[in-house]
């Protein structure tokens, strides 16, 4: 006796694909992106629109582009590949400089925010990573509304400020342990 094969319901799954489309009036409007058959809202980030709105220039635009994009790797999972080991090839004194020649993700977004006093990370944050509008954040944090553009420049600036720090930690450590470990070859 063989199996008998289940047929399968090609109609209802087209009539559902075609029922989560929009209508003709939506796609006419703009702004809607079909992707495996699912209509998507396009929405810009909320620093997007400070620099599309004239509230950030092009490089404070690039430094919360950079500090979305750390943070956006150092809350990925965990895994067994990034993890801290001992390595064989350390010497057996100086541990605190293991893997330091190459500083994660995570402790460079760790690194540049501590840099930030708490006003401007509380205010990146909120922007940056809570998506909330700029006069909505201000208010949260007790700022004066007529001068939240002034507050949210000067954070963007200190973002910057932190960024070059959080590289200039990263590359002097570089050098040191380039240096140990030429002497400990040597």
């Amino acid at each position: 006796m063989g199996r008998k094969k289940k047929r399968k319901q090609q109609g209802c799954k087209t009539k559902t694909i075609y029922e989560n489309l929009p209508t003709i009036e939506r796609l006419r409007h703009g702004g809607i992106t079909i992707r495996s058959h699912i209509a998507q809202v396009d929405e810009s980030l909320r620093i997007d629109k400070l620099l599309t709105g004239g509230i950030i220039d092009e490089m404070q635009h690039l430094y919360g582009m950079q500090i979305i994009t750390l943070w956006t790797i150092a809350r990925r999972p965990f895994l067994k590949s990034i993890q801290y080991e001992r390595t064989a090839s350390a010497p057996s004194g100086h541990f605190e400089l293991i893997h330091l020649g190459r500083m994660s993700a995570e402790d460079q977004f760790y690194k540049t925010m501590g840099y930030l006093c708490k006003r401007d990370h509380d205010l990146i944050s909120k922007i940056c990573f809570e998506e909330i509008a700029a006069i909505a954040a201000g208010r949260q944090l007790g700022l004066p509304v007529n001068s939240i553009t002034v507050y949210v420049r000067a954070a963007f600036d200190a973002l910057g400020d932190a960024l070059a720090r959080m590289r200039d930690l990263k590359k002097a450590l570089e050098k040191a342990s380039d240096v140990q470990m030429a002497e400990s070859a040597g």
